[in-house]
């Protein structure tokens, strides 16, 4: 919004704004000063841009309200439904605010102004306020978030490091003492340490231990399964008697039940069986399945079935019979298999016995295992003193390859972790280098802003303070805290806090520098600037330098809009002795009612009210009379002033007429002389020469007007024409207009070397210097 003039702003139903309240921006005016006694509405209009601005009122924040403070936001007797704030500008944009089903709502949104506001209450705040709370103040200046993630993560990288240094640590002392335990179980060979003792193990071949114990195990394995032989030898033999026995007896018991029931019993039986099934299956059936006679076909089935009853014995031994054959079949097959696995048992024996280069430590039985299984238990006696030798061999190749793995685990274990502890080691000073690169860039970053603020701060201190002592303001981050700024001062060549030994007065000047320092860091020229009331506690011989101060920072922002209850303020404006380089629109506010709201009145020069009252159709005299003898007298007392003229020295009395004209006299008054220069756009300006002397003399013949009709009641007045009392006042209005721009006010300024000009350069006062 750079370049954006504010136009006007409109309120309705708005705190104090009970009616609709519309104040305009005059063209060309950045500075709007609001001047108007308590209960006016001037933090109205401050809280009007700020409801539009953040959606919110200050004025009424932390005054123990509690919450939910938008019910006090409409005026009296009005509800949220009926606020209207509405802000113009001069591209023809009006920001909107209003309340829709309870909620503001702005509109447009990227229309909605940025400001800077202070109050009153606040203009200490940043100073008094703890260390800690002055950085969130200050954080939105302090953009250093990555910068903080950054050192988030590497404060919380070397606390992981150190963690982890100190869990490998306790993992290498816990695998060393592992590895040492196998040391002293070795018998701590002399010079040598757990670590040298375990390297030198491990450093010997272990390829020929690894396939002896191969070998050695395949042994004893072919051994122990010859030690199960004799007993499955005898339990298979008994196995086979036993089937042969039980085949032998239902054979024996099938052929007598035969004998009993008939010499074809078993046949029969089979014949019978199958008719039972066929009839089953054909109950329909007309003729015999065997003979085709149709004779006995009736109740063949149910003979058929009693002659099966009769024949169940033969059928009972048949099936046991059949079930003692697969018995015995089953046992002369387990026993001719035992024979095979004897046979594959000798053939690894031999494997196993050839497939090594057995050492002296080993011995074998005299002779190979016999070729009958029925001997070899016999051979097995004999070759108990070789297989405890294979048996030794092995628990002691065992041994030492379990020793082995475990020495070789351990200092695993012990390298893994003395190396991981070591690397950590390595990195945790670099670790926490890069963290405290980090840190002091973010302090250093931090400091130089704060030092730029602090700079600001006291170049605006020292316009308002100078040489009193208070030399310098600085903001400091506390190097041992992360988020703490400490505010110090000189005084009296010391470092102290400014709240320790500051006045309040100072420490409200301090706090509306730091305020505007901070504002002026962030986008001012697309900000409103608000100032309610922050003159109140200022004490008098500060004021006029705080406004000077004022108005020079009013230039870097969009707009700056001051409220105020300091009637001098008010009355320089009203005769035009704001100094040069101040030009302001004046707005002041008078009398506030609920049922009218807030008001404006006309805030003219004094100037303007002479010749509105010269201009009215019945002109009141005396009025007139006063109020140019007013201002004649101002006219004088700044010339008097200016060039140093002699008047009577007078205790407790303001000079007079009297006193004032007459002393600009001799050479200045032969040599004053006004140049009114009116600018021309593409040209030259104009300037045209009024020399004050005819002016001044014809007021000092006619003068006495001015008592006689303006200042007493005086019978004298009575003889005086009217047309005289119009003549002075006329006169003093010339006199007025050539020293004073309506726009740039009087030529205070002595920059030309030659002259007196205002702030506009379109009044230029001759001589520069009272002439001798």
């Amino acid at each position: 919004m750079t370049g954006i003039a504010l136009k006007s702003l409109s309120l309705t139903a708005f705190r104090g704004s009970s009616t609709t309240f519309k104040l305009p921006f005059e063209k060309g005016r950045k500075l709007t000063l609001i001047y108007g006694e308590n209960g006016t509405g001037k933090t109205t209009i401050c809280d009007a841009l700020e409801f539009l601005a953040v959606g919110d009122v200050g004025s009424l924040n932390d005054k123990g309200m509690g919450r939910a403070l938008e019910k006090y936001w409409p005026s009296a007797n009005k509800a949220l439904s009926d606020i209207d704030v509405v802000l113009a500008t001069s591209n023809g944009v009006e920001c909107k605010g209003r309340f829709v089903d309870k909620k503001p709502v702005f509109e447009p949104a990227d229309a909605r102004p940025l400001i800077e506001l202070l109050r009153q209450q606040q203009i200490t705040a940043l100073i008094e306020t703890p260390p800690a709370k002055r950085y969130e103040v200050l954080q939105r200046f302090i953009d250093v978030e990555a910068v903080e993630k950054s050192e988030d993560a590497l404060r919380k990288q070397v606390q992981e490091l150190e963690a982890d240094k100190t869990n490998r640590e306790n993992a290498e002392y816990q695998s060393f003492a592992a590895l040492n335990d196998l040391f002293e179980v070795a018998g701590k060979p002399a010079g040598l340490t757990a670590i040298t003792w375990a390297k030198a193990l491990l450093a010997e071949p272990q390829d020929n231990v690894e396939s002896e114990l191969k070998a050695v195990e395949l042994l004893r394995g072919v051994l122990i399964a010859f030690g199960a032989y004799p007993d499955l030898l005898t339990q298979s033999q008994n196995s086979v008697v036993a089937a042969k026995d039980a085949f032998d007896a239902a054979d024996a018991a099938m052929k007598a039940a035969v004998v009993t029931a008939s010499g074809n019993a078993s046949e029969t039986v089979k014949l019978l069986e199958a008719g039972k099934s066929y009839l089953h299956a054909h109950a329909a059936a007309t003729v015999c399945p065997l003979c085709e006679s149709d004779d006995k076909i009736v109740g063949l089935a149910e003979s058929i079935t009693a002659r099966l009853v009769q024949l169940s014995s033969v059928q009972e031994a048949q099936t046991n019979l059949d079930m003692c054959r697969f018995t015995l079949n089953r046992a002369e097959a387990a026993r001719a298999q035992l024979d095979a696995n004897y046979a594959k048992s000798l053939e690894d024996y031999a494997t196993a016995k050839g497939g090594f280069a057995w050492g002296a430590k080993y011995t074998f039985p005299s002779s190979d295992p016999p070729a009958a299984i029925a001997d070899v238990q016999q051979w097995l006696v004999s070759a108990e003193a070789s297989a405890k030798t294979w048996a030794d061999a092995e628990a002691s190749l065992r041994q030492g390859s379990n020793r082995f793995a475990a020495v070789k685990s351990a200092l695993d274990r012990y390298e893994t972790n003395s190396t991981r502890k070591k690397e950590v080691e390595a990195l945790i000073p670099k670790a926490k280098q890069a963290l405290e690169i980090c840190v002091k860039a973010r302090q250093a970053f931090t400091d130089k802003v704060m030092a730029e603020i602090a700079q600001q701060v006291g170049e605006l201190y020292e316009k308002v303070h100078p040489n009193e002592g208070l030399e310098k303001i600085a903001l400091q981050l506390d190097p041992k805290k992360r988020s703490s700024i400490e505010m110090q001062a000189k005084f009296a060549g010391k470092d102290v806090p400014p709240t320790a030994y500051f006045s309040q007065s100072h420490l409200d000047t301090l706090g509306l520098c730091v305020f505007l320092a901070l504002a002026l860091r962030d986008k001012a020229i697309e900000k409103i600037l608000i100032l309610d009331d922050v003159l109140g506690s200022i004490d008098e011989p500060h004021v006029e330098r705080v406004i000077d101060m004022l108005y020079a920072v009013s230039e870097r922002f969009r707009h700056t809009l001051i409220t105020t209850h300091y009637r001098p303020w008010r009355e320089k404006f009203r005769w035009g002795r704001l100094k040069p380089d101040q030009p302001c629109q004046f707005v002041e506010l008078t009398g506030w009612g609920l049922d009218g709201g807030m008001r404006m009145k006309s805030a003219l020069p004094e100037t303007a009210r002479l010749k509105i009252l010269l201009e009215a159709e019945d002109p009141d005299l005396q009025a007139i009379c006063s109020k140019a003898g007013v201002m004649l007298e101002e006219a004088l007392d700044y010339l008097t002033q200016k060039y140093e003229c002699a008047v009577p020295r007078r205790h407790g009395a303001a000079y007079t007429l009297g006193d004032l004209l007459p002393a600009v006299k001799g050479k200045l008054r032969d040599n004053l002389r006004v140049e009114i220069v009116t600018p021309v756009e593409g040209a030259e300006p104009i300037v045209a020469a009024i020399d004050l002397k005819p002016m001044l003399d014809a007021l000092s013949l006619i003068a006495q007007t001015r008592n006689v009709m303006g200042a007493h009641f005086n019978t004298l007045s009575f003889e005086l024409l009217d047309a005289d009392a119009m003549k002075f006042a006329k006169q003093v209005e010339q006199l007025a207009d050539a020293l004073v721009c309506p726009e740039h006010g009087w030529p205070s300024r002595e920059k030309s070397g030659s002259y007196w000009e205002n702030g506009g350069g379109t009044r230029r006062l001759h001589p520069l210097k009272k002439p001798s």
